[in-house]
């Protein structure tokens, strides 16, 4: 290496390293609507948890039966019992503090135990009424409107001639009996595939109608407006 290299390298100046020139991020701009909007929907929202939460978890004291009661029977204090619930918006079961407006009315319908209690289910009418008997019928599906006799309809009750003349008398084709009936209950029959029907019918009609039930000689029809 010559001299004047080394005078060269020895005089020039160190190289600086690149600066980062900081960058700068831009402000936002406040938005006095959004802020408004967002704290409406939180409010909006804690509301409909509240009303939720509150409808959700009261409960209250509610009439239940405590033991079985027959169509027509009367209601006495020892069948009804209370429950704590939260009821659907749906039912309509009676206040616990309603029972004393209970006791003595009328079953319109067969109660059974376990069950809420609901005004429907109750009458101020003696079933079966003044003048009035009532029957039960256990009928075959075939013999009966297919799911449309309710609590409540009016119904024909059709009394069928015997199947077959008895020994040493002449057939003869006499036109079936109709009897009106009020439905008062409905269930399912002891045997399978049969439906049990407590009617009302007038107390002349009452023994013929239980005759020829127990023989199986009664068809059910439903009238116009059932």
């Amino acid at each position: 290496m010559t001299s004047a290299s080394m005078k060269s390298s020895r005089s020039a100046p160190p190289v600086a390293a690149p600066y980062a020139v900081p960058r700068v991020a831009p402000q936002r701009r406040w938005r006095p609507a959004l802020v408004w909007l967002a704290v409406a929907l939180i409010a909006a929202g804690g509301l409909i948890a509240a009303a939720v939460l509150r409808k959700v978890g009261t409960t209250a004291e509610y009439l239940a039966v405590s033991s079985a009661v027959e169509v027509g029977s009367t209601i006495d204090r020892s069948d009804l019992s209370t429950v704590r619930i939260t009821v659907d918006p749906a039912l309509k079961p009676i206040r616990a503090g309603a029972a004393d407006e209970v006791i003595g009315k009328y079953a319109a319908v067969g109660l059974v135990p376990g069950t809420l209690l609901t005004r429907a289910q109750l009458t101020e009418t003696a079933v079966p009424g003044q003048g009035e008997q009532l029957v039960g019928l256990s009928l075959p599906q075939e013999r009966m409107p297919a799911e449309r006799v309710k609590p409540g309809a009016r119904v024909l009750l059709v009394v069928t001639p015997v199947d077959g003349p008895a020994s040493g008398q002449q057939q003869t084709t006499a036109a079936p009996i109709n009897i009106m009936a009020t439905v008062v209950d409905v269930r399912a029959g002891i045997k399978e595939g049969t439906t049990l029907l407590n009617v009302a019918v007038p107390d002349r009609d009452g023994p013929l109608i239980a005759s020829r039930a127990a023989a199986g000689q009664i068809v059910v029809a439903l009238t116009p407006g059932s």
